[in-house]
């Protein structure tokens, strides 16, 4: 169980792109940004032969210094010829995707056959996606977090979450339907991770969160749901 016994989320990621895929492979940033939210893209960058990036934030995408080719578009409207890439990646970018299936489309048509899509998003299954995706149909999401964490921080690296593609099952009905035949999941959490949105004595509600988990050793219930879908075909 990867709780509480690593460093860094993103790593984990990278870490299980790198056991599936080879150097030489062409890979697609989803939410490329400025390359600052994950510095760790630097161990991809360095290691595929050419990392392209799409993202609807022109002026930040023109700062990322990680890729060579740049698409100024969230995904599903990218001029991306079909089957470009053959492996793509998002962190933290699932939550916010408002049309999952033009998303999923986009992305599958995108993969040359036999690519594979990762991804870590927060999980559905856990208390602070739930709460989070409840805050958001009332108005006060923004709101609460400008209250927890640094304004900065908010400023910079808030969009609106949605929380509709964050389910193994959603995830799985919806792949299928355009085109992905494998699906593979990996759970993790840091107390950090969660705690941090936290003010003071209620910290301790992550932390029996937490204690759930452990003892009925469902990896299922960690906040972080990581995976990898795997378009037909090769």
């Amino acid at each position: 169980m990867k709780l509480n016994n690593y460093e860094s989320r993103n790593d984990l990621l990278i870490d299980w792109i790198f056991e599936c895929v080879p150097a030489s492979c062409s890979a697609l940033d989803i939410g490329a940004n400025d390359g600052t939210f994950c510095p760790e893209v630097t161990r991809i960058a360095q290691r595929f032969s050419m990392l392209s990036g799409v993202d609807p934030d022109v002026e930040k995408l023109q700062r990322n210094p990680l890729v060579s080719q740049r698409y100024f578009s969230t995904l599903e409207d990218a001029e991306i010829l079909p089957d470009s890439f053959d492996v793509m990646y998002s962190f933290f970018v699932f939550e916010h995707v408002n049309d999952e299936e033009r998303f999923i489309s986009a992305a599958s048509k995108a993969l040359k056959p036999g690519g594979s899509l990762f991804f870590i998003t927060p999980n559905g299954r856990h208390f602070f996606a739930f709460f989070s995706a409840l805050f958001g149909k009332i108005g006060v999401q923004r709101k609460l977090l400008g209250l927890l964490r640094p304004t900065e921080l908010v400023d910079s690296y808030h969009y609106p979450a949605m929380y509709k593609l964050n389910r193994p099952k959603e995830i799985e009905r919806i792949g299928r339907k355009f085109g992905f035949e494998q699906f593979e999941y990996r759970y993790s959490e840091r107390l950090d991770d969660v705690s941090c949105y936290f003010p003071g004595i209620t910290k301790i509600i992550p932390r029996l969160w937490e204690d759930v988990a452990a003892f009925s050793n469902r990896d299922n219930l960690l906040v972080n749901l990581m995976g990898r879908m795997i378009k037909a075909g090769r």
